[in-house]
């Protein structure tokens, strides 16, 4: 059998004041309460409908819960959480009610009201907070550095569209710019329900930041290899390249070699925590052609002759 809406069974709108909730809750456990009705089986059940939906609607947290998720907010299907259902001296100590109707009940109320809550023969602590929830996303290397917002898709607490079971829900989610494989983004109250109808767990979020075909990156910095041709290391040149932020040129001096880093400060990746970007580190490859026709392998020769280098020289006399 269906339960029943908890705003239908005090018989409030959805809107209603805590006030306006109070009331009905005392007008309606008043009128069914089991010493009133003495074996009315009927009355004791209704009382103690009464009893859960005025536990869920009275206290913030599980009403946003319930008119988030309905029913499915809670484990078990009810405020009170798993285990056995609460008995009619459990709920009359929960909320006080013979303080609230001045004995009428022949002492079965208790005091006590919702802080001494006695469900297993001792005060219940805090319900406990929901479970965590990871999720892994997979980004691009781009996106890593500009920081990105995404829609995903997580299991809910709550059924599907008319189904039985969990169903699905979007979330946007939004990276900041500087993350890497391995950075953790917390979404709070988007984990599990609680069990016993605490506060929802978190999701955490890890990305893995899929790998660039040219840039490397080792915490905030950026690393490039920029391939010149031979003339452009021997003559100099200003090589443009593409950086996250856009092109930017960089001066190769003349007599480059093969190898040699510059460093372009400011021009790495966003850090995360403080502000301001690490720095670019651009490596320089020298790519000599493959094949040299024979007046080509005279020039080099000449080149050779006219501007003599010793590239082995302090190796000379050196021995293992």
């Amino acid at each position: 059998m269906a339960k029943r809406d908890y705003y239908e069974v005090l018989g409030v709108k959805r809107d209603a004041s805590e006030d306006e909730i109070k009331r009905a809750f005392k007008r309606l456990a008043r009128k069914h309460h089991p010493d009133l009705n003495p074996g009315d089986k009927q009355a004791e059940g209704r009382f103690k409908e009464i009893g859960e939906a005025y536990a869920a609607l009275s206290d913030p947290q599980k009403r946003r819960q319930y008119d988030a998720r309905g029913h499915a907010a809670f484990a078990g299907g009810t405020p009170w959480g798993e285990g056995p259902a609460p008995s009619v001296e459990d709920i009359l100590r929960e909320f006080g009610l013979g303080d609230l109707f001045g004995g009428i009940f022949g002492g079965r109320g208790g005091g006590g009201g919702r802080r001494a809550v006695f469900w297993e023969g001792g005060p219940a602590a805090a319900p406990a907070k929901g479970a965590d929830v990871n999720y892994s996303m997979e980004i691009g290397f781009d996106d890593a550095l500009r920081g990105l917002t995404t829609t995903i898709t997580i299991p809910s607490a709550g059924p599907g569209n008319g189904a039985p079971g969990r169903g699905t829900e979007r979330i946007q989610v939004k990276i900041p710019p500087g993350v890497e494989s391995g950075s953790r983004i917390r979404l709070a109250g988007k984990g599990e329900p609680s069990p016993g109808g605490g506060p929802l767990g978190d999701l955490y979020i890890t990305t893995k930041v899929r790998p660039h075909p040219f840039f490397e990156r080792k915490g905030d910095n950026l690393y490039l290899e920029v391939p010149v041709t031979l003339g452009e290391a021997l003559l100099g040149s200003r090589v443009e390249i593409h950086t996250y932020e856009g092109t930017t040129k960089v001066t190769i001096p003349p007599g480059t070699q093969n190898g040699r880093k510059f460093r372009l400060a400011g021009k790495g990746a966003p850090r995360l925590k403080g502000g301001g970007r690490g720095d670019l580190y651009v490596t320089v490859k020298v790519v000599l052609p493959e094949r040299l026709d024979e007046e080509s392998q005279r020039l080099v020769r000449e080149l050779e002759r006219r501007n003599p280098v010793h590239p082995r020289s302090s190796m000379t006399g050196v021995s293992m």
